[in-house]
């Protein structure tokens, strides 16, 4: 069985992988709902694959109610995230109030400091969101005679949770792009010639030192001259390979975070058009809806190959 097929099969099976996956289908159902051009294709299609094909106004009625019916399936996956969340803000809020952590290491940047403040207000503000969701999923479920809140409550129950998490979508967008400038100013650099980890092939000063070291040592035989070069060219292979190491450690810690950043700022659009501090179309939320559930699935996939691998 390939490793790819069992990254699939964890993914799937994964309850958050499984929430982007239907998270996906949602978007999916959404465009086809708000965007003319996908919506005659897939009129077309059913007209193709059925005898009977249902009318342009059934089909928008069948996908509004299959919008909200795999909505209502993905808030079973996040119904107890809440405790997660203030789980992981607590624990930040420990450690940043511990006086060990007051008290070590040099003083930094303010923005440095203010950086893991910022994660434990969006975990916070996430944690609220998914609190005050949870207390609706009775509501959700539509059954005659079965509520928590009057309907009017309800809306503005749910319009008060989008509100946090429009909260926590800024904090963790202020969080990521503070993290990047961190990644970029504090990562410690090889100790591989001039520059911030980059350079030619065989930086100067390590040039001059194998020279000097080679001059010093003209009594000695030519075996132990070997030797010495041998030895240096070694050292110099380490640090590049040092360099390219810390590269691709950079490089993954600021696509990452750069993933994050984006899909933060994408996904505002949803709750700040509830709440109705941003003005857009329903067909622009969809579409957000579809790329930050593709940036945010892809931290999921990694971590379920990283686990495919470790079984191994």
């Amino acid at each position: 069985m390939s490793l790819w097929f069992e990254q699939l099969i964890k993914f799937t099976t994964d309850s958050v992988g499984l929430e982007r996956t239907f998270r996906l289908v949602q978007a999916v159902v959404q465009i086809l709902s708000h965007f003319a051009l996908p919506f005659d294709l897939l009129l077309y299609a059913l007209t193709l694959s059925s005898a009977s094909p249902p009318s342009a106004p059934a089909t928008r009625t069948i996908l509004t109610i299959l919008n909200q019916r795999v909505g209502l399936a993905r808030r079973y996956f996040r119904l107890f995230r809440f405790l997660e969340s203030f789980h992981a803000a607590q624990k930040i809020y420990s450690r940043l109030s511990s006086p060990s952590s007051s008290s070590s290491g040099p003083r930094r940047p303010a923005w440095v400091q203010i950086e893991p403040w910022l994660d434990m207000s969006a975990r916070t503000f996430n944690g609220l969101y998914l609190l005050l969701e949870a207390t609706t999923t009775v509501d959700a479920l539509a059954v005659p005679g079965l509520r928590v809140w009057t309907p009017e409550r309800e809306r503005v129950v749910l319009v008060e949770a989008q509100r946090f998490w429009l909260f926590a979508l800024a904090c963790g967008l202020l969080y990521n792009l503070l993290e990047i400038l961190n990644v970029l100013a504090y990562t410690p650099v090889p100790a591989a010639g001039s520059g911030f980890g980059v350079g030619t092939d065989e930086p100067e000063d390590e040039k001059r030192e194998e020279k000097s070291e080679l001059i010093g040592e003209k009594k000695k035989s030519v075996d132990e001259l070997k030797r010495e070069q041998q030895r240096l060219r070694a050292i110099v292979r380490g640090r590049k390979e040092q360099r390219r190491l810390w590269r691709r450690e950079v490089q993954g810690k600021i696509s990452k975070l750069g993933r994050g950043a984006i899909a933060n700022a994408l996904d505002t659009v949803i709750p700040g058009s509830v709440v109705g501090w941003l003005n857009v179309e329903p067909g622009t939320v969809s579409l957000a809806m579809f790329v930050t559930t593709i940036l945010t699935g892809m931290d999921v996939w990694e971590r379920c190959g990283r686990e495919v691998l470790a079984s191994k």
